[in-house]
């Protein structure tokens, strides 16, 4: 008599086999997919460059002495606010989104930016204010020239942007996500929630944080770059100057 059908040890045995593959394959789409959306937001922070340097252009200035915040750029150097925003944040937590830029239209009459712009006016200031600890903007700018970073977008590498404070989606997704589970949060404390997440957040390493992701550095040249040295904070304009200074430029 011809048997159909699988027995049941067969089938445990195929199962056992899918699975297999699937914990094999799964790390590498993780990789990919990641990769896809570092690839996305760069050709993103390359619209930012051309609108700022519109930007400037139109105010007086060709310099980088022109940008402050991403978001004032929307809407006429960039009609579709999607852009401000880098995208595999905006897939992971499009709740936060939409209540940061309502909260930004409220407060500002703009909307988020998930990128971290550099502000030169503050670094000068600062580095007139602490010359021994600092290094100013116009310092790295007269050795960098035009390839002076300018904005960074930081999630891909620590896993979330900064200002979630405000967004009770935002802030629930940095204590779950963003801020390193070995930090403990006081629960006692008689601080707002939206200060105290404001001010952990991010404290990588968390959940999301992964060396082996870039920073992705918006440069005033227009050009994009992928920086993965460092480790979890942002120095990349920093390095580049010191390593220029010890080469005498």
């Amino acid at each position: 008599m011809k048997r159909n059908g699988l027995t049941l040890m067969e089938l445990l045995t195929v199962i056992s086999i899918l699975a297999t593959l699937a914990a094999l394959l799964y790390p590498v789409y993780t990789q990919v997919r990641k990769r896809v959306y570092v690839t996305r937001c760069a050709a993103q922070m390359k619209q930012l460059g051309v609108a700022f340097r519109m930007y400037a252009h139109d105010y007086g200035d060709d310099s980088p002495y022109s940008i402050s915040y991403a978001e004032k750029l929307y809407p006429h150097y960039i009609s579709d606010e999607r852009v401000l925003v880098c995208p595999y944040f905006a897939s992971l937590a499009p709740q936060a989104v939409a209540e940061l830029h309502t909260f930004r239209r409220q407060l500002w009459g703009t909307p988020w930016s998930s990128y971290k712009v550099e502000s030169p006016e503050t670094l000068d200031m600062a580095a007139r204010k602490y010359p021994d600890e600092m290094v100013g903007f116009a310092e790295m700018y007269s050795v960098l020239g035009d390839r002076i970073p300018i904005a960074y977008c930081i999630v891909h590498r620590i896993g979330c942007p900064y200002n979630l404070a405000p967004s009770p989606a935002g802030r629930e997704f940095c204590a779950k996500y963003c801020i390193d589970p070995n930090v403990v949060i006081p629960r006692n404390l008689d601080i707002p929630p939206e200060i105290l997440i404001g001010a952990m957040c991010p404290t990588p390493p968390g959940w999301l944080s992964d060396l082996s992701q870039p920073w992705i550095v918006l440069r005033w040249d227009g050009s994009v770059s992928f920086d993965y040295n460092g480790g979890w904070y942002l120095d990349t304009a920093i390095r580049e100057f010191l390593e220029r200074v010890g080469k005498g430029k």
